[in-house]
């Protein structure tokens, strides 16, 4: 059998700076060193690790379970303000179906440029106060899962990770005026009791998250999920509510202080396109209403907070305010939170009538549906006789969604 390590090809950090990538440089800020090193073109740690620096790891992928391109903006979030250094890439002409799946490339004039090849890369972060973490990241596999699956778990043993933590995202019936729903997995108790607002049991279509979470559990290692429930007339385009919500529930599984800035701003102008375009239209603002409906009777009456202690005392003004100056310290947003905006609002509301079963991680709703959707729903069909006039209803807080 063949080696999965083969699949990775590791990078090497050349006189203490980073590869040739737009990455920013990890210890160029603070002069502290890298948790990991490449030796023998091999990844190890870097020294003795005590038990509370150990290494976590984050996964997040695009393609089976990516609602609402979450991959792509916490990719965008975590690489764009933090500083970092790519580990390891997978090698992807083992691993993908570029027929499937065929790559954009850019045509101007008379030349091709620019293509855009599928990717799967391992980083190491560090978090608005300094700690360091893994990132997994890129596109999801078509071949060689369990080869795959293997390679993390073997790069998790050597490591010495402590918490494997995976983000994805499903389009379910949810009406977008509510806070985005959890379903919460894994086998640490701690930091998936009380938290799922919908938790079926079904037979589902696998991607490699779940096969992933699988194979992590087996090997007795730490692992958690929290699936986000992007609402269905929205999963194809991209809402930056399921990216807040995902990075703050990954944040705190992971004890770590990951930026939502930009995101939340993105959120509240995206909330604001959406609800003037739902006014306009009779049919979909009916469709909302009877979503709402649903949500209201159905949803999770009482959710458990992972932000808040074992000892149930929530932190204090003292505590929070002391976190939030330490990230004021470290954080460099971009400015120009418009670009989250890309694609027209009115491209994400253009199929809302239609079946919203697709390739953008929609899924159908088993047996009971999720927060509010009725448990004789089905997830495939936009609620049918809506009504054609609904009250208006009024902007809800996007922070409202962002709440773990």
């Amino acid at each position: 059998m063949k080696d999965p390590l083969d699949l990775l090809h590791v990078h090497p950090a050349a006189d203490g700076s980073d590869e040739s990538d737009a990455s920013i440089n990890l210890g160029a800020q603070d002069g502290r060193e890298s948790s990991v090193s490449a030796e023998g073109g091999a990844l190890v740690l870097r020294g003795d690790q005590s038990p509370a620096d150990r290494l976590s790891l984050l996964v997040s992928w695009s393609g089976h379970t990516d609602a609402g391109s979450l991959s792509e903006q916490l990719s965008e979030s975590l690489l764009g303000t933090l500083p970092h250094r790519r580990l390891a890439s997978f090698d992807v002409d083992e691993l993908f179906d570029y027929r499937s799946r065929r790559p954009q490339i850019t045509f101007t004039d008379n030349r091709f440029s620019n293509f855009e090849a599928p990717s799967l890369e391992l980083y190491e972060v560090r978090d608005a106060l300094g700690r360091p973490f893994l990132f997994l990241t890129g596109d999801e596999p078509d071949y060689q899962w369990e080869r795959v699956s293997t390679a993390v778990l073997q790069l998790v043993d050597r490591l010495d990770v402590k918490l494997v933590v995976l983000v994805d995202a499903l389009g379910l019936p949810t009406p977008h005026t509510r806070p985005i729903g959890v379903t919460a997995h894994g086998n640490r108790e701690d930091l998936i009791d009380g938290i799922s607002t919908w938790g079926p049991s079904a037979q589902i279509e696998a991607g490699l998250s779940q096969f992933l979470e699988l194979r992590v559990a087996e090997a007795d290692r730490d692992v958690v999920g929290y699936t986000l429930h992007v609402p269905h007339y929205l999963a194809g385009g991209r809402f930056p509510h399921v990216a807040v919500s995902a990075l703050e529930y990954a944040g705190a599984a992971l004890e770590l202080m990951l930026p939502t800035d930009e995101l939340r701003e993105s959120s509240r102008m995206v909330e604001q396109d959406i609800s003037r375009q739902v006014a306009q239209n009779s049919e979909i603002q009916g469709m909302v209403d009877r979503l709402e409906r649903n949500f209201d009777e159905y949803a999770t009456p009482q959710q458990r907070s992972l932000l808040v202690k074992d000892d149930d005392a929530v932190p204090d003004a003292e505590e929070l305010g002391a976190a939030v100056e330490a990230y004021l310290r470290h954080h460099d947003p971009a400015a120009d939170a418009e670009a989250a905006r890309t694609g027209a609002i009115q491209d994400l509301l253009g199929d809302s009538l239609k079946d919203p079963a697709g390739d953008s991680g929609t899924a159908a709703a088993p047996e009971s549906g999720p927060d509010g959707a009725a448990p004789d729903g089905d997830a495939h069909d936009v609620p049918e006789d809506a009504p054609t006039e609904a009250p208006e209803h009024p902007e809800s807080d996007p922070e409202e969604h962002d709440r773990p």
